[in-house]
């Protein structure tokens, strides 16, 4: 049943976001036209004119609008889904609270997952390179064994970077169940729920820097982190580790709610 609320959660995902991932790279691939332009067959010069400005403005208001939609969804998807109108029929179907949040769990941080690509992915595109030349086979098997060669020597990179995307992954999930629980914390009140929803946010995290402050001037976490950091590079599993902790205890006061106290009238 999980796959099925993913398959429904991701649909409405894609029907929101689509357009505007497809707009942010059509811009980043225009901008490449409109501030770069061709000298010649091999030199490329900048371009002053006032429709580059435009292309700009309009890609960088493109990715500011693209995060603010992000946090837009993942309120909603929760909120009107499972503590709003929709909440009357999703929590008649066969399935535990856990799983409907997890479903919106999953799809709001694999939302930020595609947001973040896109705008990492954008200035790649915008980049001032011979196209012609990146499309060849040559250029793609030489850059691969170069890279390849690289790991090699380097295997340790790999490592480091997996645990920096564990970061990252640890940091979203975080982000998102403070989000879940201050909602679900001001749905316990009949008035002013969202101002409530916003001020147990900004409690959260004022409680989060707080707590990881006291946590991380520990002696022994540090000595853990070093010793991590030394032998396997492990600090970044660490710290990975310390932010999901309370991700997990936020989620699970979540779905004690949604289980035990839930009203939606």
């Amino acid at each position: 049943m999980l796959f099925k609320l993913l398959k429904y959660d991701f649909r409405a995902m894609w029907k929101q976001f689509s357009l505007i991932w497809g707009a942010a790279l059509v811009l980043a691939l225009v901008n490449r036209f409109s501030i770069f332009w061709d000298v010649d067959d091999h030199v490329i010069g900048l371009s002053d004119t006032t429709a580059s400005g435009i292309t700009i403005f309009a890609f960088i208001a493109v990715l500011a609008a693209m995060f603010v939609i992000a946090v837009i969804f993942v309120v909603n998807r929760f909120s009107k889904g499972l503590l709003g109108n929709e909440g009357y029929l999703m929590h008649t179907l066969p399935v535990r609270p856990w799983e409907l949040v997890l479903s919106k769990l999953i799809c709001g941080t694999v939302t930020w997952i595609g947001c973040g690509v896109v705008a990492l992915l954008s200035p790649f595109i915008m980049a001032p390179v011979n196209w012609l030349e990146l499309i060849q086979f040559s250029f793609w098997s030489e850059a691969f064994r170069g890279i390849f060669h690289g790991v090699m020597k380097h295997p340790g990179v790999l490592v480091l970077l997996a645990e920096f995307c564990l970061v990252i992954l640890s940091l979203l999930v975080l982000f998102i169940a403070s989000m879940y629980l201050a909602m679900a914390v001001g749905h316990l009140f009949s008035r002013h729920r969202r101002l409530i929803s916003v001020a147990v946010f900004i409690g959260l995290y004022i409680l989060i820097v707080n707590i990881y402050g006291r946590v991380f001037s520990v002696r022994f976490v540090q000595a853990l982190m070093n010793m991590a950091t030394v032998n396997a590079y492990g600090s970044m599993l660490t710290a990975s580790a310390i932010m999901l902790i309370p991700a997990a205890a936020f989620l699970a006061v979540v779905c004690w709610i949604l289980e035990n106290k839930l009203n939606l009238e």
